[in-house]
């Protein structure tokens, strides 16, 4: 006998299925202590009826009336319905008390400028064109906390900061860690101070609130963290404006920032009889991402008991990494890379580019100290400073390849493939300084051997083409800075050379792409100039903040003058 079942049918067994699986809210860490956004029964029916087509659309509306109320009526429809609310019932619930709207305002910066400085130093017309209009997107991604959210926080998954700032554009409407990065460094070169300053200070307000600064401007987004970069964003700040009263001001925030990840974040590795720490990705928590609630329970489904947890954990580590998701973190049976998410195991990975953010950091904190003549606390992390410099270079160097790898904890051996990641080193100048020459040299080198030159779109995020939209053909901002970038500061005239040569490739691809879509790209095909790229766990999104500064700073690079300058110290 064949049984026919509609479409209905057949999601109301998958919500049963998964209801068996539901993780238990009282024995695991939990994305935050909110019932509506973060864990709990309304969390796992709601995105269990996949009522939107992107799980991130319910969490990120506000409730119409108070929590407690949204909870009765909850348990009310549940009670009704013998438990089983049909997948129509559960869309009604959420429709009459969710809505999509009222938390941010719309804000023209202050401090913008039609034609800041950089403008009027490119010649070449075309280059000088194509900024003008990315300078002309920031007030369109410009945006304040509503009233709405300021007078009822506990309605709404979006924590509220005081000053206005630059979302990154699409699906992301809410502040994000590392995207403020190199949204910062644009800001800064189109004049904007104040609108710098003071979405600095909102994530700095995140240290005082947490301790921490989240993945996001999302209560559910409270488990984890982003690649450290708040030291380095300050400097950039100073550096450009002479504002050293900001320094003393948050100098203590900066040192408890860096605490976070040496507290929470490290781990021991033993090689030739010697210790040393480095930083890994670990969220504290092991349920999964409310905002990708219904992928993460299916990503998992085959795993049982803890091993479900732990793969959790192991998603939102990845995502803490920004590198959501990419071979990086997938391992097989050989621990080999791998295309199936399903084998994430994030954790197991110590990656080269966490800790050249980090050593990039602790001399940033260094430096500040000793402006400020704080002998004692300069003295730590200049130690701090010298003990990762040795580690990066014990742990993560291969000699005989000539380039920086991951490390593998189980296999105790490093990741012999490439990632744009694993080139970070040469950025941050993670190295005695008398090798930066011989290091850009045996870059450029390895960078030629395994043909990343020949790419026409961009550098290409691995040479792996999984599907995950962290590797092959992507191509992504902000790692075609810090290698290019990398490469020029290293003084070796054919790394120089190749650097150039990628920066020219990079924005020729930016500027025919927005010719003929009109916008910026999140990210981008390497195989080809001006194609948008592709794959992961949602669809191409335009605005976009971080492309936009990424290439205002190769622009200001290679495009304005001979010299090279850059912002950060």
């Amino acid at each position: 006998m064949i049984l026919i079942v509609n479409e209905t049918t057949l999601l109301l067994i998958l919500i049963s299925v998964l209801s068996l699986i539901h993780p238990s809210t009282s024995q695991h860490k939990q994305s935050c202590h909110s019932p509506i956004y973060c864990q709990g029964d309304l969390l796992h029916v709601v995105q269990t009826a996949k009522i939107f087509n992107d799980s991130k659309t319910f969490v990120d509306m506000a409730m119409i009336n108070p929590v407690n109320e949204t909870l009765k009526k909850f348990q009310t429809l549940m009670a009704e319905n013998d438990d089983n609310p049909s997948r129509e019932q559960i869309a009604e619930y959420v429709y009459q008390n969710f809505k999509a709207i009222g938390e941010l305002d719309e804000e023209y910066p202050r401090d913008f400028k039609k034609e800041p400085k950089i403008i009027k130093e490119i010649a070449d017309p075309v280059v000088r064109h194509f900024a003008q209009h990315i300078i002309d997107i920031w007030p369109t991604l410009t945006r304040k906390v509503s009233y709405h959210v300021l007078d009822h926080p506990d309605t709404h998954s979006l924590i509220p900061v005081e000053h206005p700032f630059i979302i990154p554009g699409g699906r992301f409407k809410e502040y994000y860690y590392w995207d403020s990065y190199w949204i910062l460094k644009g800001l800064l070169l189109s004049d904007m101070y104040e609108t710098s300053k003071g979405l600095v200070q909102n994530l700095l307000s995140m240290v005082e609130r947490y301790g921490f600064i989240p993945n996001g401007g999302r209560i559910y987004y409270l488990n984890r963290s982003q690649p450290p970069l708040i030291s380095l964003m300050v400097a950039d700040y100073v550096k450009v404006t002479k504002d050293f009263e900001f320094i003393r001001n948050n100098i203590g925030t900066l040192d408890k920032e860096l605490s976070f990840w040496l507290d929470k974040r490290l781990v021991k590795i033993q090689k030739d009889g010697i210790d040393y720490e480095l930083a890994h990705y670990d969220s504290e928590s092991d349920t999964p991402r409310p905002e990708s609630y219904l992928e993460d329970i299916e990503t998992c489904s085959s795993k049982i008991d803890e091993g479900k947890y732990e793969c959790y954990t192991d998603l939102k580590s990845g995502a803490e990494s920004g590198w959501d998701f990419t071979s990086r973190w997938l391992f097989d049976k050989k621990g080999e890379p791998t295309s199936d998410l399903e084998m994430i195991s994030t954790r197991r990975n110590v990656p080269v580019d966490l800790n050249a953010f980090l050593y990039k950091a602790f001399k940033a904190v260094y430096k500040f100290h000793l402006i400020l003549q704080n002998e004692e606390q300069a003295r730590f992390w200049l130690g701090k400073m010298d003990k990762w410099k040795e580690a990066i270079e014990a742990i993560f160097w291969h000699e005989e390849d000539g380039t920086w790898y991951d490390y593998d904890m189980k296999l105790q051996k490093p990741r012999r493939y490439f990632w744009a990641s694993n080139l970070v080193p040469l950025w941050a100048g993670s190295f005695d300084e008398d090798k930066r020459e011989e290091r850009g040299a045996r870059t450029a080198k390895y960078l030629h051997k395994i043909g990343i030159d020949r790419y026409r779109g961009g550098i290409p995020m691995s040479l792996l083409p999984t599907g995950q939209q962290w590797d092959f053909p992507n191509a992504w901002s902000p790692y075609q800075n810090l290698i290019i970038i990398g490469l020029d500061k290293s003084k070796d005239p054919s790394a120089q050379e190749l650097g150039k040569d990628l920066a020219h490739k990079w924005v020729n691809s930016n500027i025919k792409a927005f010719h003929e879509n009109k916008v910026m790209f999140e990210k981008y095909n390497a195989e080809s100039s001006g194609h948008f790229g592709g794959g992961g766990e949602y669809h191409i999104q335009a605005g976009f903040g971080w492309s936009n500064g990424c290439v205002l700073e190769l622009i200001h690079i290679y495009f304005r003058t001979k010299t090279r300058k850059y912002l950060n110290m």
